[in-house]
Formats: structure tokens, sequence, C-alpha cells
């Protein structure tokens, strides 16, 4: 391994509606069009959609698409603030409690 090695984004534990999951940095090539979607405002509901779907299937593999659908609006912000922590984005304005 090269010394690159140490840029790698870390993954980290989060606990959403008491079910441990492991989300990992979405650093993919077709990930960084959502990302930087996210700052365009007629495009970020769509970009933070499909963003974490990718990141809830790539946590749990074995989720079918109904269950992805299904995750309760709820789980929304703390989805969104753990998606956030861990590819190092900042939020222009917080989603308010």
């Amino acid at each position: 391994m090269s010394k690159l090695k140490e840029l790698a984004g870390k993954s980290k534990i989060f606990i959403i509606g008491g079910i441990e999951l492991e989300f990992k940095p979405r650093v993919f090539e077709t990930d960084i069009d959502l990302i930087l979607d996210l700052s365009k405002p007629e495009k970020t509901g769509n970009a933070m959609k499909e963003l974490i779907k990718r990141t809830l299937k790539d946590a749990v593999p074995d989720a079918t698409e109904e269950e992805l659908k299904n995750v309760s609006f709820q789980y929304f912000k703390e989805i969104t603030n753990a998606i956030v922590e861990i590819n190092g984005l900042k939020v222009k304005d917080e989603i308010p409690n």
C-alpha cells in the first residue's frame, strides 16, 4: 500500500433508531456529483435522497429496495447528520430540531 492509504476516509459506527450501522465516506466518482449537487438548491433534495440510499445500502448490503424506501422519515435528521459527519461536509443551515 502507498502512503495515500493515510488519506482514505475512515468508517464510523452510528446508532440510528437503536440499530448499529457502519457508515463509510462516499468518495466514489458517481458520488462526487451528488456531493457537489448538495450546494445547488434546485438539486439538494434529490442529491441527499440518493446519498442516503447509497450510504444505507453500503451499510446494509442485503437491504431490499422496498426496505430502503420504507425507512421512516423520523430518522432523516440522524441519517443526514451522520452522512454529513462521515464525509466531512458542512451544512449551510442545520436541520432544526
